[in-house]
């Protein structure tokens, strides 16, 4: 059973940096976007990239705060 739940902890843990990896893509793609939109315009736009920043952002921290190797870790081996 260990391994199981070891497996599991390794899924998890791959999982969030995947997802942080794709978060982080995005996130510079739509910023540079905003930016050429901005050249291009010579006006200053909304920055919108700041919805998928700050809202995925708090939303990673938190998966990456309450991950199961958090809550696993006071379970103790026994």
């Amino acid at each position: 059973m260990p391994e199981s739940t070891g497996e599991t902890r390794s899924a998890s843990g791959l999982a969030r940096r995947i997802v942080t990896i794709v978060w982080a893509v995005v996130s510079g793609v739509q910023f540079v976007i905003w930016l050429l939109m901005s050249l291009i315009s010579m006006s200053f736009k909304a920055p919108f990239w700041l919805w998928t920043v700050g809202v995925g952002g708090v939303l990673l921290a938190l998966w990456w705060y309450l991950g199961s190797e958090r809550r696993g870790a006071g379970s103790g081996s026994e």
